[in-house]
């Protein structure tokens, strides 16, 4: 089967799978030992020894669409919900090969010093939030396990991504430096 013909076909395969969302976009692993909590409104969300892991999923809104402006909402968001609440600069991190921002932000609630790691992944207006958090005291011991939490994130590449990518590796593999569908109409074949 010629290249092109294996390309439509995939092609329509696609256009006919159902929409990625929810969990179906993203894959993430809890650390050994975290209790899956059933019921919550967080799509992942784990606790162990008091501290919780969560991931969630927002749409980012329109002053807020690049991850330093985003830091910038959150942070206006969250002001004043604990007392005492300080937060660390902004920090960039890349979560397989995606670009994120961390916040760690800390404060008191019922004379309890909280403190929270969060990193948010951002792809195109969706925000992919993950957040350590806790009692102060709690969370530090557990830094490896949560940052193994959030360098587990990964997400999923959706169908027409993958096929523009195989696209351009068998076009770059018929004639390097043809790009589009020129690539296309200068394969070697019969008549050609």
């Amino acid at each position: 089967m010629k290249p092109r013909t294996i390309l439509l076909l995939a092609l329509v395969l696609c256009m006919s799978a159902p929409v990625l969302a929810g969990g179906d976009d993203y894959t993430i692993k809890a650390p050994e030992g975290w209790k899956k909590q059933v019921g919550s409104s967080a799509p992942e969300h784990y606790i162990k020894n008091g501290v919780s892991l969560m991931l969630t999923i927002d749409t980012a809104p329109a002053e807020a669409k690049t991850p330093d402006a985003y830091v910038e909402f959150v942070k206006k968001q969250y002001a004043g919900i604990l007392k005492n609440m300080k937060f660390d600069p902004a920090r960039k991190v890349t979560i397989n090969g995606v670009e994120a921002r961390e916040l760690t932000y800390t404060g008191e609630t019922s004379g309890m010093k909280m403190k929270y790691d969060v990193v948010y992944v951002m792809k195109q207006t969706k925000v992919y939030t993950l957040t350590a958090g806790g009692l102060a005291s709690m969370l530090d011991p557990l830094k490896a396990e949560y940052q193994a939490f959030f360098n587990s994130f990964k997400l999923k590449q959706g169908c027409a991504a993958a096929l523009i990518s195989q696209y351009e590796y068998s076009r770059d593999a018929v004639r390097p430096g043809l790009t589009g569908w020129v690539a296309r109409r200068h394969q070697p074949g019969p008549g050609r």
